[in-house]
């Protein structure tokens, strides 16, 4: 019998070790100095990173967006420690890359910014996010 607990329990805690990360939905609004703002709306799990892509009309730059969300708590409050980097690249040579991290509170708007970076270019970053 004690063993058929204990094997019981191994497989408990083993399983709880598959329990999948929970999912989010995510707003994103990007912007960069000289630039339209960009806008994404995405489902996205936690400790999982997302990659976004822009082409301009004219086809000779893109901006991509790296998103790393990982669920965390501070404060006693839900959230997501959030790593944004945006690359901008133009004619296929990287002109910049601009990064921001913050932790966003569930279902709370918060804007972070970041001057530093190889660019003068400062990249703010609004998002608000739930839990699916």
């Amino acid at each position: 019998m004690k063993n058929i607990l204990t094997a019981m329990t191994a497989v408990l805690f083993s399983l709880q070790g598959f329990a999948k990360a929970p999912d989010y939905q995510v707003n994103l609004r990007i912007g960069m100095k000289g630039q339209q703002p960009m806008s994404i709306n995405t489902p996205m799990r936690s400790g999982k990173k997302t990659f976004f892509s822009e082409i301009s009309d004219d086809g000779q730059s893109e901006t991509l967006v790296e998103l790393y969300a990982k669920k965390a708590k501070e404060n006693e409050k839900d959230g997501l420690l959030m790593d944004v980097m945006v690359t901008k690249t133009v004619k296929g040579q990287k002109k910049y890359s601009e990064r921001t991290q913050f932790f966003a509170i569930e279902n709370q708007e918060i804007e972070s910014g970041s001057t530093h970076g190889r660019s003068r270019s400062p990249l703010s970053v609004a998002v608000m996010a739930h839990q699916l």
